[in-house]
């Protein structure tokens, strides 16, 4: 039979199927963070809102979301068949961030790989200075922030927005994609890009978990090893050279990068005590002027 304009009755129909998709979905996926596929088949659900034949709908949001989930965690991850004896745990939303990070940067990008694993434990060093549920928001960030340069992911070539964009085709909770999409000073970037406009649905939260992710970006070199804020940036710019946007943009947004890195350590100081010396720093706030 060949699909037909879509009524009420047919809307409502296409809906529970691709409700009951979802939930098989989920439990295909059961180890996945609980929502994540739901809101996944949400999102695919969204790019047919104007289909005018609906008929075939939910097979291409099955077939987009399997892409995703294949793409972020592989067939292998589904969960175990009935009766093996396996029970393995869920994920938790930065072991998938981790997961997906790797299946998406370690075999194309290494080196970028080696840079977000050492941005991860940064986040890890400091992420005691964090309530729990804000703890987990900065891991699962550090490890997504670089995601948008996956070569299967690129599509305006700007990583920060490419990189949030998916992670919200993927499901992951918004503030977590506005975290990737504004990290480091990504907004002047993006004005000299030509992408204000595509970055405004994303919102800098300004807060000390972004700084916190500023912070051990700024303070991890692209090899993955700690580096001091003051090498970060000598880094970037002979890497990167002069003509590029990320270096053009340091002459806006690098006030706002070390003051981020500066109100980190400020925290890490006033926790010195408690913390003892779990984490070392470079102490780049000395001579930095920076808006408290």
């Amino acid at each position: 039979m060949c699909p037909t304009l879509a009524d009420n009755s047919d809307k409502a129909r296409i809906d529970e199927r691709i409700q009951h998709l979802a939930e098989r979905l989920a439990r295909e996926h059961d180890r996945l963070p609980p929502g994540l596929v739901h809101r996944m088949v949400r999102a695919a659900r969204t790019r047919f809102t104007q289909a005018r034949i609906v008929n075939y709908v939910p097979v291409f949001v099955e077939r987009t979301v399997r892409a995703h989930l294949d793409l972020t965690t592989g067939a292998d991850e589904r969960s175990f068949k009935p009766g093996t004896g396996n029970a393995a745990r869920a994920y938790s939303l930065s072991e998938w961030a981790r997961l997906a990070a790797h299946r998406l940067l370690a075999v194309p990008l290494p080196r970028r790989w080696a840079h977000t694993q050492g941005v991860a434990r940064r986040a890890d060093e400091v992420g005691y200075l964090f309530p729990s549920d804000e703890r987990e928001v900065l891991l699962a960030a550090a490890w997504l922030h670089d995601i948008g340069y996956a070569p299967a992911l690129t599509c305006t070539g700007f990583h920060p927005l490419d990189g949030a964009r998916f992670l919200v085709r993927s499901g992951v909770p918004d503030r977590i994609c506005a975290l990737v999409a504004r990290h480091t000073g990504a907004a002047a970037v993006a004005e000299l890009c030509g992408l204000s406009g595509e970055l405004v649905t994303f919102p800098d939260e300004r807060g000390a978990v972004r700084d916190g992710l500023w912070f051990c970006d700024m303070t991890t070199g692209p090899d993955g090893g700690p580096v001091s804020y003051a090498e970060r940036l000598a880094e970037i710019r002979a890497r990167r050279g002069p003509d590029d946007p990320v270096v053009r943009a340091l002459a806006v947004n690098g006030a706002e990068r070390a003051a981020a890195v500066c109100r980190t350590e400020q925290l890490l100081q006033r926790n010195e005590s408690r913390a003892g010396n779990r984490v070392r720093f470079s102490g780049s706030c000395s001579g930095i002027a920076y808006d408290t």
